[in-house]
This record gives structure tokens, C-alpha cells and sequence, in this order.
């Protein structure tokens, strides 16, 4: 029987949720013995490290190079051949912004394409991308969208048919034997809709001022949360941690998660911090934490940008221990329900269901 080959589209092997979702699921996919190959839209930095059986393919120029139209044209040309050369059996593409170009690429190819919407529902596109994305989205074989609520979102402005919600899986982290601390932890970037800055004025009011704050992850707002510590006299009990390839000591060293996000798509954070298992508080943002938290009794959620709401539960978890561990053994069911056995398996099931 012929070993299928699966091809992967993403945006590189930069440290990015895209890239790590796609790298993980082609890993997965080797290991069971298909033919997996990656192709990056975009030329960059290589984060990840890939298993030597998987072929990687990037441009080999530059979007600092050219314009951005000129960008987009070699882009789509690129893709073409890759796809001409590799003759895949069904192509995985991930992330809202590319995959309208990736349908372009492939017209007339006669390749079963499945498109993997990343970011938050409610997110605004380029102009150009969110146009291709209305009228091209109905040509792929199939969407994959994250949550419920983004799925109505994609076919409310696709008129997409074949859209399957699969979560993303968890990435389970083993906890390290570190001496516990009191120790808040939050991971993720340090870009303003992430939500850090109420985070930490949040942790401002918190009332034991024998707590820290740990933040892991880097970003354009790295400066101004430095300052915001310091202005609000916290400066020596927020610890910025930047970007970390391995946060598995930061995590076990803490009693409480917070993901204070004023959007998403789906967290990946927050559902690695329960797998630990951690008690999580998480801002019911759109889209994902109201479906995988189920407020009091495997987390906390908080109303988006309330900082007094954020700083309520904080306090809350930081007073009640017992609270925090009924809330981390419920949490720790996520290993089963999101594990990653499961989820790869219903990829496989939705972009070969009618390919054989």
C-alpha cells in the first residue's frame, strides 16, 4: 500500500503558536508512518527543529526584499511548484492570513485542500486577505476552525460548507520538582492584546505582598509593563522571564496561571497550564476559554479587561489553597479530553474522510 504524503503549509519554524501547532501535528503524522513535508511561506529564524524524515522547503527571499505585492506574487509561484513537484495526497494549511493565498496557489490542481484558521474569530485582516478570504474559502475542500463560536464566525462570512471544530491538543507538561512558590505565572506575548498591562495592575492590588509574578514571553510591550511594575511599586515582585523555548520550571515553580487575553483563538497556554495541573484563572475573552473552562469548577473566568474582576480572583485563589486544588484536579482532566493522540486523529479522519 502506498504511503500518503500529507504537505503542511505554514508561516516557518519560528517560535510562534502556528508554527508550533503545525510542526507538532507533522511530527505526529511521521510517526505513524505518512509522508509528511512542510513548505513556510515566509523565510526566518528556525526555532523548531524538525525530524530528519520530514523535507523543508522556505523561499529563498525575503519579505524586507521586495514590496509586498511582489511578495505575494513569487509567494503564490513558489507554492505552485511545490506543490506541482510534490504531488501530495492532501494539503494541511494554517493561518487565516496565508490560506486565501494558499487556495489561489492551488487552483486547477486537483489536490484536496484543508484550510486551519489560528487566530481569534474577530480579528481584523488585511484588506486583500479578508476579500480572497470571502470568496475563496468555499473552493477548499474543507475548514478547520478552532471553537463553535469561530466556526459560525467563518461560514457567516465565507458561506463555507465543510467546516469541522477540532481543539487544539495539549502539550502536556511534566511537572519538575521545584520548591513551590507563591508565585503567579502568565505566558504568552507581550503585545497589548494579550491583556498583560491589566495583569499586572491587577497583581497590584492583590492583598499578600509575599506573591510574585511571573511572566514569561516577549513582545513590543515588554518595556511598558517594566515601567507600569515599577511605577506601581511591584517592579522587584514581577520577574519578565522573555521568550523561553522550555517554560516547564517556570509553571511547576507556581500555584496559580492567568491568562488575561483580550482575544484568542484558542489558548494554548492556558490549556498546557492545566494539564501541569495549575489552578487558571482566564479572562472569558473571545474565542475558546468559555469552552474549555467551566467557571468554579476546573478555573476562574473573569470578565475581559476588568482589572477589579482579575484582581477579585487572584485574591480569591491566593486566600482559599483548597479552592486552587479542587480547581487544578478538575483542570488536569484536559490530558484526556484535548490529548494530542486525540486531536491529530481527528485531522486525519476530516481531511482524508473523503479521499480514502
Amino acid at each position: 500500500m502506498r504511503i500518503k504524503r500529507i504537505l503542511i503549509i505554514n508561516n516557518g519554524l519560528s517560535g510562534g503558536g502556528i508554527e508550533r501547532a503545525s510542526v507538532s501535528l507533522a511530527h505526529y503524522f511521521i510517526g505513524l508512518g505518512y509522508n509528511v513535508n512542510i513548505v513556510a511561506l515566509y523565510k526566518g529564524e528556525h526555532f523548531f527543529v524538525l525530524d530528519d524524515r520530514i523535507e523543508f522547503n522556505e523561499p529563498d527571499f525575503s519579505r524586507e526584499s521586495i514590496n509586498k505585492f511582489l511578495y505575494l506574487i513569487k509567494m503564490i509561484l513558489f507554492l505552485r511548484m511545490n506543490v506541482t513537484r510534490m504531488k501530495p495526497d492532501v494539503i494541511l494549511a494554517f493561518s487565516e492570513w496565508t490560506n486565501p493565498f494558499v487556495v489561489l496557489a492551488t487552483l486547477g490542481l486537483q489536490v484536496p485542500l484543508y484550510l486551519s484558521d489560528r487566530m481569534s474569530p474577530m480579528a481584523k485582516l488585511p484588506l486583500i486577505s479578508s476579500i480572497l478570504r470571502k470568496l475563496l474559502y468555499k473552493k477548499a475542500s474543507g475548514i478547520i476552525a478552532q471553537t463553535e463560536f469561530a466556526k459560525e464566525i467563518i461560514f457567516k462570512n465565507t458561506a463555507a460548507s465543510n467546516i469541522q471544530v477540532i481543539y487544539n491538543p495539549v502539550n502536556c507538561i511534566q511537572k519538575s520538582y521545584c520548591a513551590v512558590k507563591n508565585r503567579i505565572v502568565s505566558v504568552g506575548r507581550l503585545s497589548k492584546e494579550k491583556g498583560h498591562k491589566n495583569l499586572v495592575e491587577a497583581f497590584a492590588s492583590v492583598t499578600d505582598k509575599t506573591w510574585e509574578l511571573s511572566l514569561v514571553g516577549d513582545g513590543t510591550e515588554r518595556v511598558n509593563l517594566e515601567l507600569l511594575a515599577n511605577r506601581l511599586g511591584i517592579g522587584e515582585r514581577v520577574i519578565f522571564h522573555g521568550h523561553l523555548r522550555d517554560f516547564t520550571i517556570q509553571l511547576s515553580e507556581a500555584k496559580i496561571f492567568v491568562l488575561p487575553s483580550l482575544s484568542e483563538g484558542f489558548p494554548n497556554a492556558l490549556i498546557e497550564a492545566m494539564s501541569l495541573p495549575l489552578a487558571c484563572i482566564s479572562s472569558n475573552c473571545l474565542a475558546g476559554p468559555n469552552e474549555i473552562i467551566e467557571d468554579g469548577v476546573n478555573g476562574l473566568l473573569v470578565e475581559p479587561g476588568n482589572i477589579n474582576d482579575l484582581a477579585v480572583a487572584l485574591n480569591r485563589l491566593i486566600e482559599h489553597p483548597d479552592l486552587r486544588e479542587n480547581l487544578a484536579v478538575n483542570a488536569y482532566k484536559v490530558r484526556e479530553t484535548l490529548s494530542f493522540e486525540k486531536i491529530a486523529h481527528q485531522y486525519l479522519d476530516f481531511i482524508f474522510d473523503k479521499n480514502g
